[in-house]
């Protein structure tokens, strides 16, 4: 007897669901359903959006960008340049914007300019390049950002965020730093500290610049300052060996940044100067390492979300709603124990 011939599974086939069938799910048109998973559902009753939402969920459909992007010239990507990654603070303002970009549907793409106007101009090309929809830049230099800036404009729509730039020919979304600047000085007298130093970084930088104009107008030509080249833990270490050679003239430091005042607060714990004992410090940032560091820093908390969801508007609108101008936003003080008088560190 022959054995039995062998027998093969069949093959099957799994189609992805399509946008008709997400339609028919939710009990919709095809044009609704288009409507509402591209993210443009005006005049879409919220109960049918609510249904195709869920019966997208459902069914597992994923939209189809590509076929998306020939047919509207749109991809739903939006591009942000940063200075570096290096600081936490641009990573903290990334995922801000995301949120953001997300909630409205779209994607966001991070690049990295290396704090190089020159690297700067050629990341805004790349993701020009990739076909962005929009842009932010978080300029490096305030003088050189501005002709690549302006340049990107004319193609795309492009938002400033956190710094402007001369020339750039769009609006900028930044924090009012010297309002911030303001807070932490006046912080700083009101517990009873008045021999009071700046360390600041990057004055290429429009908020840099800002930071050093409206410490030297609260405090006069004569006060202490330590400029540094770049915004780095390690430049705050350098601040603190020069903040510890003069210690004895100096009650409190005003940090530009908060990665300057981690790297300057671990340089006076090593050489003995209690914080805020002997010298109360302050950042710049309100970044989340803040609050693990001891003591934890006193800082300028800056309202990225609501900033965020400016510029996300801004980069959205007409284009005549977008002249170079520069819309600032009111800083947060948040006190924490290194500016503490009560404290015993």
């Amino acid at each position: 007897m022959a054995p039995p011939a062998p027998t093969h599974p069949k093959d099957t086939h799994v189609t992805a669901p399509r946008l008709l069938d997400v339609a028919e799910a939710a009990g919709v048109s095809r044009a609704t359903a288009s409507r509402v998973l591209a993210g443009t559902p005006r005049n879409v009753d919220p109960e049918l959006a609510r249904r195709v939402e869920e019966a997208a969920r459902r069914l597992g459909y994923q939209a189809n960008h590509s076929a998306r992007a020939l047919r509207t010239g749109t991809t739903g990507t939006i591009g942000v340049v940063v200075p570096t990654l290096a600081n936490p603070y641009f990573v903290q303002l990334a995922d801000a914007i995301a949120q953001h970009v997300r909630a409205a549907g779209g994607t966001l793409m991070v690049s990295d300019a290396a704090n190089d106007p020159a690297i700067e101009a050629e990341q805004i090309d790349t993701l020009l390049g990739g076909r962005v929809d929009g842009l932010f830049v978080v300029p490096v230099s305030a003088n050189e950002s501005g002709p690549a800036i302006r340049h990107a404009a004319a193609r795309r729509p492009v938002v400033l965020f956190d710094r402007w730039a001369k020339g750039s020919g769009t609006v900028a979304v930044t924090l009012d730093n010297a309002a911030a600047v303001r807070l932490l000085v006046e912080h700083l007298e009101q517990t009873g500290r008045h021999r009071i130093a700046l360390v600041a970084a990057d004055q290429a930088s429009s908020s840099g610049a800002e930071r050093l104009a409206a410490f030297t107008e609260l405090q006069g030509d004569g006060a202490t300052t330590v400029l540094l080249p770049n915004f780095t833990t390690d430049a705050g270490r350098t601040a603190g060996r020069r903040i510890v050679e003069q210690r004895d003239r100096i009650d409190a430091v005003v940090c530009g940044a908060d990665v300057l005042a981690v790297g300057l607060v671990s340089t006076l714990h090593r050489s003995s100067v209690a914080v805020p004992g002997k010298i109360a410090v302050t950042g710049f940032d309100d970044t989340e390492i803040l609050e693990l560091f001891d003591p934890p820093i006193t800082s300028i908390r800056h309202p990225l979300s609501a900033m965020a969801e400016r510029a996300l508007t801004l980069l959205q609108a007409p284009s005549r709603e977008r002249t170079e101008r520069v819309e600032r936003f009111q800083p947060q003080l948040v006190v924490r124990a290194s500016t503490d008088t009560g404290s015993g560190s």
